[in-house]
């Protein structure tokens, strides 16, 4: 471990890798975080106390291993209001990232402003009224919503407002942090999670295609793993072309959305964005289909390779639909960027992730988790409130 981490520093790097790993033997925590067995004992034990951290019996995978694993607790709760594929989703879960509730609210792009709080509001509510049921006390909410950014009065994406929703959650949850990020945020902390723990540190600059469009350099040596959002879906491709959604034309979303590229495919684009759904199965593609799936996925890799000349990271992870193409993506892709980065794509090192579309509420839940977790796990409950039972799982 570099230089001298505080208690609630240290206590944050163990969540986070028990978090990242899905459990791990003591060992490994120690071996991971780089204190000695008593500094990371004393942390385990604050945390178990505390109830953040469970520890349970488990056959090591050698002889005379460890028994003791250490896994983040099913007992203490987190919740999310994830605005995605013109839905409002809402949903609670547990540190270990099982959704215990979840439920969504349709909200389509261009939804007026009275319209879009009343559903938002109607969400909160449901997810409120679902906690007092079963005696959730919420450590932490997070929001994600696409195209925000702090400071930001207005959003071009969806018409909601940050203090809007504030004083909504004020209201219904009371004293819940809440966490606002960028929806390509909260995608990228979701596949930091899916990947798990890996020896490759190098940065890398994360690129997410559904019914929106954004990229994020993603830094694992910083320790709290940084994430920078970058609005690669509004760079203008064209100022005569398409219209996007955010009221601008020729935007790089409005030609590789899964909204845009869903008539090619011959595909519905609730087809593409459903949870569990093999889209391409069945696919058959034309000659003049075809060929365009290949220009946009060069304007995608121009787009990229220009995000790549402001910051000089050569790690790229594609991540929505076209990982379902993979290496026939791959050539147009690595064209595109060698028109635009200087040096060429010669040293960029391109990646597709498994990670599938519709997979809502779980990286907004994700998102929470790691608000709470890289705090520390600091949060006193509210008074005179029991610790919740684990409900049966509820979805809708």
């Amino acid at each position: 471990m570099k230089g001298a981490w505080s208690r609630q520093e240290t206590r944050a790097a163990v969540l986070r890798y028990l978090w990242r790993s899905g459990g791990s033997f003591r060992p490994d925590v120690i071996a991971h975080i780089g204190l000695t067995d008593a500094s990371i004992s004393r942390i385990v034990a604050d945390l178990k106390a505390e109830g953040l951290v469970d520890e349970t019996r488990k056959r090591a995978p050698y002889r005379g291993g460890p028994s003791a694993f250490l896994t983040l607790s099913e007992s203490q709760f987190v919740a999310t209001i994830e605005l995605s594929n013109n839905r409002a989703h809402v949903g609670v879960g547990n540190l270990k990232g099982e959704a215990l509730f979840s439920e969504h609210h349709d909200l389509l792009d261009g939804t007026a402003a009275m319209a879009a709080e009343n559903i938002t509001a109607a969400a909160i509510a449901r997810m409120a009224d679902w906690c007092l049921r079963h005696d959730i006390v919420l450590r932490q909410i997070a929001v994600s919503i696409p195209g925000y950014h702090p400071g930001q009065a207005s959003n071009p994406i969806v018409a909601l407002r940050r203090d809007f929703i504030t004083r909504t959650l004020e209201a219904a949850l009371p004293d819940v942090p809440a966490t606002f990020a960028n929806s390509i945020v909260t995608r990228a902390l979701a596949h930091r999670l899916q990947i798990g723990v890996t020896r490759d540190e190098r940065p890398y600059f994360y690129v997410f295609l559904g019914h929106g469009v954004g990229g994020a350099f993603v830094d694992e040596s910083a320790g709290s793993d940084d994430v920078l959002p970058c609005e690669i879906g509004h760079m203008i491709m064209d100022p005569q072309g398409a219209r996007c959604r955010c009221g601008h034309s020729g935007c790089l979303e409005a030609y590789v959305s899964t909204g845009a590229m869903a008539p090619l495919f011959g595909k519905a684009e609730q087809h593409m964005l459903a949870p569990r759904d093999s889209w391409r199965e069945g696919v058959r593609l034309s000659g003049h289909a075809e060929a365009e799936i290949g220009i946009r996925l060069a304007q995608l890799g121009t787009a990229i390779g220009n995000a790549l000349n402001l910051n000089r990271v050569r790690r790229v992870v594609i991540a929505g639909w076209p990982s379902e193409l993979q290496d026939k993506a791959r050539p147009a892709l690595l064209a595109g960027i060698d028109q635009s980065l200087f040096g060429g794509a010669a040293g960029v090192e391109l990646s597709f992730s498994a990670m599938k579309l519709g997979r809502e509420p779980a990286s907004g839940i994700a998102l929470a988790t790691f608000c709470f977790i890289n705090r520390g796990g600091h949060l006193a409950p509210a008074p005179g409130r029991k610790r919740a039972r684990r409900p049966a799982l509820e979805t809708s």
